[in-house]
């Protein structure tokens, strides 16, 4: 009687996210660079993320918008400045610290910053 192996149990997709939305996302650079200056914590403004993707304010609008219906950022009023917008990581969007800095795992990609 030969021995058979039984067959491979299916692995679940533990990750919440759609894969080709996210790389879709991380295709760009500028918003590469948003994900990481949002990492530490601390909402900022559009005017704020400018200066980090290097570009002009209305395409940093075009990618936080992007960001945004992607469920990767999340945006509030700002409490001194009834005017602006705060942007910040979505709750869901797991940043975790580590020794060497922080890490997005998004279950199927590690994003260091």
């Amino acid at each position: 009687m030969p021995d058979t192996a039984p067959p491979p149990v299916p692995v679940p997709n533990v990750s919440p996210w759609d894969a080709d939305k996210i790389f879709l996302m991380l295709v760009e650079p500028a918003r590469r660079r948003i994900l990481a200056a949002l990492a530490s914590g601390n909402a900022q403004p559009a005017t704020s993320l400018k200066g980090c993707t290097r570009l002009r304010l209305d395409a940093t609008f075009k990618h936080l918008t992007a960001m945004r219906k992607a469920g990767l950022l999340v945006m509030k009023p700002d409490q001194t400045d009834g005017r602006r917008m705060l942007y910040s990581l979505a709750p869901s969007v797991p940043v975790v610290k580590t020794e060497t800095g922080a890490v997005i795992d998004f279950g199927f990609c590690l994003i260091r910053l």
